[in-house]
């Protein structure tokens, strides 16, 4: 016989050997003692019976895994969780000796035939059903533990707290009772100790799952209440790149409006512009904020306030354009004069060019007489000339000499000391040098300090309430 003959040979007699005597320890079993098994557990048993022997309480042992976060409507306020439930309990009477049966240890049989506790979910909002399926199969274990895994996506309610949205943390339950039993009949219990498994969670786009925690609840009447408490952060990039950043760039757009000068002419369209373009965006906005009046979101406010100052925005335009095109004939009163140049002056607006070395500081241009070295003399002795000199119509030239049209307060010159009547006009002087105020300069000033006002008011409130909002979530 061939080599190769032979080695197929003994391969074919191990495998009918090992068909056909079967280890009794329980290595393979066959049809025959399932079926027996079966028959004998099943005879006579009643699964509307709760299966206790010695009477007591049936321990319900729960745990729940989530496999997605759905969802999280926040106008109905609804959590959409796909999860499984790992439901285990004792029925004593399905339990078996191993060795009576060739070694089985356990085996799968379909629920509709086994006693199950009547576990709903207390905190649905829909209509409510039988968990699992009817043909979905249970494992039964030799020692009668059986162990029941129903997976649905559960329909909870959840109340949500707005306040620091779009930066808020939101726990939500999953409440689990029984429908009729009472606390005599069912005990649901968990291991608080144990970490919920998440190796088949996958995340979603919205909300990230921080954790899980089982806890209990004080019973309502003679029912066993028991929840688990999910931890959900909302993902943040999409309404800071979508919704925040938008909104920071057109209050910027709406003080940069008090940045333009009034003779531009689309002072007020660039306003009106502006703030229906806010009005716009708001609404596309509002329809992704939660609408609950529970709480008032932090954002919403913040978005009120800016679209608030946007519409003062045009009416203060309004009232700048105003001030801008008042006839000269109506005289800036004195007050409004002290103040407006006293902003222009702070907030460097209307500046002189500086005077080269060069030239010479008009700073007492007060008209003067023609002065001679007897002058000169008479002013030292503080004497006066003569009243009826004749005022001299020359340019502005050095003390000596007779075409000295302005007399100068200057101390590069050598002869100031000629000019003591110099500082008692100073006075008069100043006053003639001061800018003069007119109702465009009113309104410039004024538009200037709305631009400062309104651009420091939304950087402030930005820096201070956003980052508040996201260290308190």
């Amino acid at each position: 016989m061939a080599p190769a003959a032979a080695v197929m040979l003994k391969i074919t007699l191990i495998v009918c050997l090992t068909l056909c005597f079967p280890s009794p320890a329980g290595g393979t079993q066959g049809k025959a003692e399932y079926e027996a098994l079966v028959a004998a557990l099943f005879n006579g048993y009643d699964s509307r019976i709760r299966p206790t022997l010695l009477g007591g309480p049936t321990f319900i042992r729960v745990m729940f895994e989530p496999l997605s976060i759905i969802n999280l409507d926040e106008t109905g306020q609804v959590l959409y969780t796909y999860a499984k439930l790992y439901v285990q309990w004792s029925d004593e009477v399905l339990a078996w000796n191993r060795s009576d049966y060739s070694g089985i240890e356990n085996f799968l049989w379909p629920q509709s035939d086994v006693w199950l506790p009547d576990l709903i979910i207390s905190n649905s909002v829909e209509k409510e059903e039988a968990m699992g399926y009817k043909d979905m199969p249970v494992r039964i274990h030799y020692d009668g533990i059986v162990e029941w895994n129903p997976s649905s996506i559960f329909q909870t309610s959840c109340d949500l707290d707005v306040t620091y949205y779009p930066f808020d943390t939101q726990v939500c339950s999953v409440i689990m009772s029984t429908k009729m039993s009472t606390f005599e009949d069912i005990r649901i219990i968990t291991d608080s100790n144990s970490p919920i498994s998440m190796a088949e969670y996958s995340p979603g786009g919205t909300w990230d799952l921080q954790s899980i925690t089982p806890e209990g609840l004080a019973n309502v009447g003679d029912i066993t209440r028991f929840q688990f408490k999910l931890t959900l952060k909302r993902l943040r990039t999409y309404y800071v790149m979508n919704i925040i950043l938008p909104v920071l760039f057109l209050s910027f757009t709406a003080s940069i409006v008090f940045y333009l000068p009034a003779d531009a002419g689309e002072k007020i369209g660039m306003s009106m512009t502006v703030l229906l373009a806010y009005a716009v965006y708001l609404t596309i906005i509002a329809d992704n904020m939660p609408q609950t009046s529970l709480q008032v979101s932090l954002l919403a406010v913040y978005l009120t306030i800016l679209l608030a100052f946007t519409a003062l925005g045009v009416i203060l335009s309004v009232v700048v354009l105003n001030l801008h095109h008042t006839s000269d004939e109506i005289p800036v009163g004195r007050k409004t004069t002290k103040i407006t140049r006293l902003v222009r002056h702070y907030l460097r607006l209307g500046l002189r060019p500086a005077l080269s070395d060069n030239q010479v500081a008009p700073i007492c241009k007060t008209p003067a007489t023609t002065l001679t070295d007897a002058d000169y003399t008479l002013s030292k002795n503080h004497q006066h000339p003569p009243l009826d000199t004749k005022v001299g119509s020359g340019t502005l030239g050095l003390l000596g000499q007779h075409n000295v049209g302005y007399k100068t307060c200057n101390s590069r010159l050598s002869k100031s000391d000629a000019f003591g009547s110099c500082s008692s006009t100073a006075t008069s002087n100043d006053e003639n040098e001061l800018e003069t105020i007119t109702w465009p300069k009113v309104a410039e000033a004024v538009d200037r300090v709305l631009f400062i006002s309104f651009s420091s008011f939304v950087f402030f409130i930005t820096i201070i309430l956003l980052p508040y909002m996201a260290a308190q979530a």
